[in-house]
């Protein structure tokens, strides 16, 4: 594939089944080697203090520079640890990783291990010391703590010694393609409104999981997380569905793209885990005190089929009416479209089509404030579209 497909290529990890989580880790407790790497618990070395910055963006091109570059979290983590011990303490540090992108990696020699550590730009140091890192590849076992991929290195404490840790490393967003009914093998819907390109949308994930955090002893006695979001969610908005790479595309492969993706510049929504976040300058921010780590915090940008700026209405509807039946109507389908437009920008539709068809969407959250009044410009001009394509149907 070339192109636009190509850098589409990238995104299309996962089809319609589903992404894989991905986030690196709180530092944890580990011991072993190899496939007998497991975490553990601390009973001397408590994590005192966590203050992680995410930062979201386009990542540089990557694979010799034949695909478009991909979305990609930076990270930057301090953490405060202590020895409570009037003893001397090594403890093996672990990061695991997450990631679609190590999945079933298991590293033969020491250089594909430091490559994989060159590759995430993984650093780990202190006041004094920058670490050896290992990256390990095992397969996972069923249950908490189990991860298939740990960045691993050993730290040594002298009695009563605080620590200054600081992790930096940089991931690929997590991406794919998934279904957008709420549930699960839902059941198919016929008609206009089954049609495959309404009921998928693209899913691009960043993250953090936190509970590995919490194998050190006791508690953490405050800890925030800082996620980036402003200057990514403007370049998501101007890059849309795809990036193109700059590679001539041939005609076959544009056209099967277009048939597929018809809007290059979708409505997308977010959600955001867990609850208890504010927002601050740039971004979102989570704050705590006596923190057990547990819940992992997830970024995710859903992007749906509909478009977003009234020019591209007119693709969208055209590949609308390819699925009309020869007794369906259009300017009646159409009008029940412009019902889930509505729908998609949080206003409750009047038809009923329209409604057991948005009711079933991932993107679905009638506000009970909305009207048209509370559209933004775009909104409207869209619905302006799409009427105008409703008079046309009556006219023809």
């Amino acid at each position: 594939m070339k192109g636009v497909l190509m850098a589409l290529a990238v995104f299309v990890l996962v089809l319609l089944a589903g992404i894989s989580q991905q986030a690196l880790a709180d530092a944890g407790v580990f011991t072993g080697n190899g496939q007998n790497l497991h975490q553990i618990t601390s009973k001397t070395i408590q994590l005192v203090n966590i203050d992680v910055t995410i930062v979201l963006g386009r990542g540089p091109f990557l694979f010799d520079g034949t695909v478009a570059g991909m979305d990609r979290a930076d990270y930057e983590c301090t953490f405060s640890l202590r020895n409570l011990s009037e003893k001397d303490e090594d403890v093996k540090v672990g990061f695991p990783v997450d990631s679609q992108f190590a999945q079933g990696i298991d590293p033969a020699s020491p250089k594909d291990s430091e490559n994989w550590v060159l590759e995430y730009g993984f650093i780990a140091r202190d006041e004094k010391t920058t670490y050896h890192v290992n990256f390990v590849g095992r397969k996972p076992h069923a249950g908490p703590g189990e991860f298939g991929s740990v960045f691993v290195w050993s730290m040594h404490f002298a009695p009563k010694e605080t620590k200054t840790l600081t992790v930096e490393y940089r991931i690929p967003m997590s991406m794919g393609l998934i279904p957008m009914e709420k549930k699960e093998n839902a059941e198919f819907v016929s008609g206009v409104f089954g049609q495959e390109f309404l009921n998928i949308g693209q899913l691009d994930m960043a993250g953090y999981i936190t509970s590995t955090g919490s194998s050190w002893a006791g508690n953490v006695e405050s800890a925030r997380f800082t996620v980036f979001t402003q200057r990514f969610e403007q370049y998501f908005d101007r890059r849309g569905l795809t990036e193109d790479s700059g590679i001539e595309s041939d005609k076959e492969d544009v056209d099967r793209l277009n048939s597929t993706f018809p809007v290059r510049h979708p409505w997308w929504f977010r959600q955001i885990e867990p609850d208890g976040w504010q927002a601050v300058k740039g971004g979102v921010q989570w704050q705590y005190n006596n923190f057990k780590p547990k819940d992992p915090i997830q970024i995710r940008y859903y992007t749906t089929p509909f478009p977003k700026l009234p020019q591209e209405v007119d693709v969208f509807v055209d590949r609308f009416l390819k699925a009309l039946g020869p007794k369906d109507s259009p300017s009646v389908e159409l009008a029940h479209l412009k019902q889930v437009f509505l729908a998609v920008y949080g206003c409750a539709p009047t038809d009923q089509e329209a409604e057991a068809f948005a009711s079933r969407q991932l993107w679905y959250s009638p506000n009970k404030d909305c009207s048209a009044g509370r559209l933004n410009e775009d909104q409207r001009a869209v619905l302006q579209e799409v009427e105008s394509r409703i008079a046309a149907t009556k006219s023809q």
